[in-house]
């Protein structure tokens, strides 16, 4: 009935949504603590539904579905479709996780990764700290953005997904955390190390102690400029 309710005609199954998640044989777009996500068609549309596993901690999907609509305020994540208690549609975002972009995987030909070129990791870079800079002047934090892969979806753009653990009650460290993840620490940042050269990192460290205090558009510019 829910499904229904929203208009959903059917179940496609099959990876996608930047995932490569299998349930029993099944590959799905992707799991989470709360929910799975699976293709779904919307009459003629295809979106990712979201449906609320039985062991989520949590009772409905309105809190997730208002804090996405609260992104999608800000030009950010996937659009919400529609909701009830126990699904959330949303639009259907087919790319890569950002692992699997850095490294080339999206763009192989033959045996031979292609990995992205310096203009390619700054544009994608700056876009993904643009959207996060945006949650940031939202005051809506992400609470997961250090776990990029899970997070990150690359398409013709970057999308930051999964708002499940995210909060207008604490204080913002979007920017903080996708900085630190992308290019200082951990394994996208080391590739990304590897495609750009050196990174000052004392002077980007100062930069984001900057950026954290003040969270202003010249402090994020400011921040941004040490990365390049």
């Amino acid at each position: 009935m829910e499904m229904e309710s929203l208009g959903i005609t059917s179940i496609i199954l099959g990876g996608g949504y930047g995932g490569k998640t299998i349930i029993n044989g099944t590959p799905i777009a992707g799991k989470g603590c709360v929910g799975i996500v699976v293709k779904s068609k919307m009459g003629s549309k295809v979106c990712a539904l979201k449906i609320r596993r039985t062991d989520a901690d949590r009772k409905t999907m309105d809190e997730e579905a208002r804090l996405n609509k609260i992104a999608n305020s800000a030009g950010v994540g996937p659009v919400l479709e529609g909701q009830t208690k126990n699904l959330i549609a949303m639009e259907f975002v087919n790319g890569w996780n950002i692992i699997d972009w850095v490294s080339g995987s999206h763009n192989s030909n033959r045996n031979n990764n292609i990995t992205p070129s310096k203009s390619e990791i700054r544009a994608i870079g700056t876009a993904i700290l643009d959207q996060c800079f945006s949650l940031d002047a939202a005051g809506l934090d992400h609470g997961e953005l250090s776990r990029l892969a899970r997070h990150v979806i690359i398409a013709e753009k970057p999308y930051i997904i999964d708002f499940e653990s995210a909060s207008i009650r604490r204080r913002t460290c979007n920017v903080t955390a996708a900085t630190q993840a992308i290019f200082l620490f951990g394994v996208v940042a080391d590739r990304v190390r590897k495609i750009l050269g050196n990174i000052d990192r004392q002077k980007v460290i100062r930069a984001l102690r900057t950026y954290k205090y003040l969270q202003t558009r010249a402090s994020f510019d400011a921040l941004v400029d040490s990365l390049f």
